[in-house]
């Protein structure tokens, strides 16, 4: 694998979590450049890159992971470089860095811990759609 190319824009989700899927499917439809590539935590690259940056999975798995540029980016720090990466309107998400990640990440941990309850779990990981196939590293 050639990781200056493979993990740049790289997500890690959970595949099983409705709300990491949700978010999925919005940045899908918003990344008109096709910049992001798609992975569940759960797939076997997913853990094979989960173990290589020396993280458990069932830490990753209530974990948003962005990889840009071979940088890693988790929780709530993860949130905000994506949506910049998105552009327009959504660069405005860099004031968020303004918010000590000491708060950000307790708001991310607290809805991370919940997100089962909230909005439910499906039996399966996400499967790409024709239109989105070339999006995932699966």
């Amino acid at each position: 694998m050639n990781q200056s190319h493979d993990l740049n824009n790289v997500i890690i989700f959970d595949g099983v979590c409705v709300l990491c899927n949700s978010l999925v499917d919005f940045l899908i439809k918003k990344d008109i450049d096709h910049s992001f590539k798609f992975l569940t935590a759960q797939s076997s690259l997913g853990q094979r890159l989960i173990y290589t940056v020396g993280m458990e999975l069932q830490t990753a798995e209530t974990r948003l992971i962005f990889i840009d540029k071979n940088r890693l980016r988790i929780k709530s720090d993860a949130v905000i470089a994506i949506l910049i990466k998105l552009g327009s309107g959504y660069k405005l998400a860099r004031f968020l860095y303004l918010v000590p990640r000491v708060i950000r990440d307790f708001c991310y941990q607290f809805v991370a811990t919940r997100r089962y309850k909230w909005f439910g779990k499906t039996i399966q990981c996400r499967i790409p759609t024709e239109s989105d196939v070339d999006r995932s590293l699966e």
